[in-house]
């Protein structure tokens, strides 16, 4: 089949169909549906990947990417890492690092280096280069987060803010777009 034409018709209310035990039903007007089921229904499907935490060819934990496919609660597409090892479980620290370089507060000057960075000044704030298991330390977070806006970052970067949405509803614009 193909689309030949598109007429807007403006805001319609739409209803989720579903057959039991067929995935594709094709009503009288010809339009074929597909069964959404519990997809649409479903306040959160949050899908979790894992990958092995190795020293040399021991397993020493896994590193979780929880990727957000709908919420309520978190921006969707959202890829929130974990790292839980065998001896310390989940670390405190594991996975912000990924989230401050993709955010700029963390550069990496040269393979295997990390620096601390300030987006606002564009300045780096140490002279100093870190391997990425020493930015595992309370000493380096908390130095950039005193430093630095990187928890409202955080927060910008992953929650969906109730105010943005209230105002969309509230001015007749209730349709469902990122922050």
């Amino acid at each position: 089949m193909k689309i030949t034409k598109i007429t807007p018709i403006g805001k319609k209310k739409v209803y989720d169909l579903s057959v039991k035990d067929v995935e594709h039903y094709v009503l009288a007007n010809g339009v074929v549906t597909h069964n959404t089921g519990i997809y649409y229904s479903s306040d959160n499907i949050w899908i979790i990947g894992r990958q092995q935490e190795k020293e040399g060819t021991e397993v020493t934990g896994y590193n979780f990417i929880i990727n957000v496919e709908k919420s309520r609660f978190v921006k969707e597409k959202s890829r929130i890492p974990v790292c839980v090892t065998w001896e310390g479980g989940i670390s405190k620290w594991g996975g912000l690092l990924d989230v401050a370089q993709e955010l700029g507060y963390v550069t990496k000057p040269s393979n295997g280096w990390y620096v601390p960075f300030d987006p606002a000044t564009k300045k780096e704030l140490t002279t100093k280069k870190y391997r990425a298991d020493e930015t595992e330390t309370e000493e380096f977070w908390k130095e950039l987060f005193k430093q630095t806006d990187l928890a409202k970052a955080i927060e910008n970067r992953f929650s969906v803010s109730s105010k943005a949405m209230i105002d969309r509803i509230t001015k007749g614009d209730d349709t469902d777009e990122d922050n």
